[in-house]
């Protein structure tokens, strides 16, 4: 059973998407789930509820699967990142519209509520054989899984059904889908976590196996959500209490009341409380060592333990990694992420997003005296910058193969070309103009987080990236501490100052936090007519203070890449400013234009930047920067930019599910009320 169970483990699922469940209203109340989970002759001991909760982790973590470079590719779609066909569902009013049907995904909930209420039962009458850890280990496992199932419906919906018991097909069908105001369904899903935290062991299963410290770590990522969500959208009807909010009308909630800044101070003291248990329990020990590349041909792993702890299969030996996945091509759990980093990945690191990293001396590269270097190639626009800039982004003479039996190969065909042999293979110039979409890389700024020079973890035709997937480590804890306590107390205490710090240090950066702040210019970072402003500057469509947004900055360079960016943009309310926004990339036009990279063999140029059907590059009249959803204009719904609107903060409900939900049949009287600013309509579009 333990072989099982960790075999599964190592990533063996597909992954599922929280919330999208085809299933209606009617469907998962009137009838008993259609795996029969928990027969009474099952799950009577610990092994037994062991095998429950694992099938769930491949629907509440993201995974590296498929023929792509998952996390790698998670801030696609934002100002930090850039996919190849962009974000059109986000930020275009006529994309993305009311679903004529579907369900909200209720089933997995109710399964876990199941296993939940008759393991509870079974265990307190004895009746659950096997070692006392284990069993508060394994229902542990269950009450956080239920927290990060309703936290998915939290995110996507806000107001939701709270159903902690299992319905019988003689009760009222309808009544348990009245939404529940969303700071309540945030208090559940704390509540869960509180059970769970108090159940776990540490350090469980080598991390590979939720634990107590990520349980704390992800408490405080529930918890500072929730503080700031309610904080920055209020007034916008997404906030209970809010005059405008949909539910205040509903007979159930006839007798709420709210005050809605002691909601918003709860949250942040629970986000506060819960990140500092783990930060003060799991130093910040893996170091920088400041070595930007391999150096060496051969020399794969080893030579920085910081980059290694993102490109390694085992990360146990990472005292920051709290909860990760595993793989093992020994039973054929394995990726292609740096496969498709060598590649290109169609996919890329914006201008915005790289210009926001500070200079090494804590400015920020607009600042007098910041020494920056300009931008006519990738290695200048790196010099001198936040080493988690340097390290995780190629540049033109960063390495990007040092395997001897490659580069033997490579020099065996540059002979018969006549062409001077190489000792390593660097990366030169981004493949901006390559056909085969999903080696290309969108901006320029190729990432190289999650990148394993180990030519075994490369093969593109076998899956064979055994590399180890971070699910959540300390120092988004520690990130999270600094901007609750900044935003409960208004300044920055000892203990934010001291994780803060000791982040800066990993990156090389010499100043003190104060240095930064002072230098932080709100007047630039926050003009929406300076192109490729950061998003984070605003919230609610209002600049933020130049503490809070060197917060916010630090937040985004610890964590690009790794698929945390939109819903921070969403919590902030970061997107309300969003307007005819254009993406960019390198500074193409200046100097990188000019690299024979972009001559194809028979010496013919590969740029063609006349907007035309066959266009590859965006015209440097637009920008000397690279613009990848303006290089050909006819069938390009992205020419003019990305454009929010306010609908799209919160997903709409479909209109069957509405109706089914409804004590009438109505839609417009729906226990499943239509969020605002969502038509009551099928196929309707974002009203604002």
């Amino acid at each position: 059973m333990k072989h099982i169970i960790s075999n599964i483990l190592k990533g063996g699922l597909s992954v599922l998407c929280l919330g999208m469940t085809m299933t209606s209203c009617s469907d998962f109340l009137d009838r008993p789930p259609l795996d029969q989970i928990s027969p009474d002759s099952y799950y009577i001991t610990a092994d037994q509820l062991g095998t429950f909760p694992i099938s769930y982790y491949t629907s509440i973590f993201p995974n590296n699967s498929g023929w792509w470079a998952g996390v790698a590719t998670f801030d696609d779609g934002t100002d930090n990142q850039a996919a190849r066909r962009g974000n059109s569902y986000m930020f275009l009013q006529d994309q993305w519209k009311v679903p004529t049907s579907g369900g909200i995904g209720m089933n997995s909930i109710r399964n876990v509520n199941k296993f939940i209420n008759e393991s509870e039962e079974k265990i307190a009458k004895g009746a659950v054989s096997g070692s006392a850890e284990l069993i508060k280990q394994y229902m542990g496992e269950a009450y956080f899984i239920r927290a990060m199932l309703y936290y998915g419906k939290l995110q996507t919906y806000g107001d939701f059904p709270i159903q902690l018991t299992e319905l019988k097909p003689e009760d009222d069908l309808v009544s348990p889908n009245k939404r529940q105001p969303r700071n309540l369904v945030a208090r559940q899903i704390l509540s869960d976590m509180d059970k769970a935290i108090e159940k776990l062991q540490v350090d469980f299963a080598k991390k590979v196996r939720i634990n107590k410290y990520a349980a704390l770590a992800m408490k405080s990522r529930m918890a500072l959500y929730e503080a700031t969500f309610e904080k920055y959208h209020r007034g916008t009807g997404r906030v209970p209490g809010d005059a405008n909010w949909p539910g205040k009308n509903k007979e159930w909630n006839k007798n709420f009341t709210i005050n809605q800044d002691d909601e918003v101070n709860f949250f942040l003291d629970q986000a506060i409380d819960a990140s500092k248990k783990v930060c003060d329990a799991v130093p910040l020990s893996t170091q920088n060592n400041h070595v930007m590349n391999p150096g060496t041909v051969g020399n794969f792993n080893g030579w920085n333990p910081y980059y290694d702890m993102f490109a390694s299969p085992n990360l146990t030996k990472y005292p920051e990694v709290l909860l990760w996945r595993e793989f093992n091509t020994d039973i054929n759990v394995a990726h292609l992420t740096s496969n498709k980093l060598r590649g290109g990945l169609s996919s890329g690191w914006t201008r915005g997003l790289v210009e926001s990293f500070l200079m090494k001396n804590g400015l920020p590269i607009y600042a007098s005296g910041s020494g920056y270097h300009g931008d006519t190639t990738v290695d200048l626009a790196k010099t001198d910058r936040d080493e988690r800039l340097q390290l995780f982004v190629f540049g033109e003479s960063n390495d990007l193969d040092i395997d001897q039996k490659s580069i033997d190969l490579i020099n065996k065909q540059r002979v018969k070309e006549g062409k001077p042999t190489i000792t390593k293979l660097l990366f030169d110039a981004a493949t901006l103009f390559a056909t085969d979409q999903a080696s290309r890389d969108v901006t320029g700024y190729r990432q190289r987080k999650f990148y394993n020079y180990d030519p075994a973890m490369q093969l593109g035709q076998t899956f064979s990236d055994v590399d180890g997937q971070i699910i959540i480590r300390v120092e988004e804890a520690m990130l999270n501490y600094i901007e609750a306590s900044y935003l409960r107390t208004g300044s920055l205490d000892a203990t934010a100052t001291g994780y803060w710090t000791a982040l800066r240090a990993r990156a090389g950066i010499t100043a003190p936090i104060s240095t930064t702040i002072a230098a932080t210019d709100m007047s630039k970072e926050a003009d929406v007519n300076r192109p490729s402003y950061d998003w984070a500057a605003f919230s609610a469509g209002h600049p933020v203070d130049a503490t809070l947004y060197s917060i916010r900055r630090e937040r985004r360079s610890e964590f690009a890449g790794e698929g945390l960016r939109e819903d921070d943009l969403i919590r902030w309310a970061a997107l309300d400013q969003v307007k005819n926004y254009q993406i960019e990339g390198v500074n193409f036009w200046n100097q990188i234009y000019q690299s024979p990279s972009f001559v194809d063999k028979n010496g013919v140029s590969l740029i063609i930047a006349d907007g035309g059907a066959n266009a590859t590059m965006s015209a440097k009249t637009l920008s000397k920067y690279v613009r990848p959803y303006q290089i050909q204009k006819t069938n390009n719904i992205l020419y003019d930019g990305y454009t929010f609107y306010q609908a799209h903060y919160l997903s709409p409900f479909s209109y069957q599910e509405m109706q089914l939900c409804s004590p009438d049949r109505n839609a417009e009287n729906s226990n499943l009320y239509q969020n605002i600013y969502w038509p009551v309509e099928a196929n309707g579009e974002a009203i604002k």
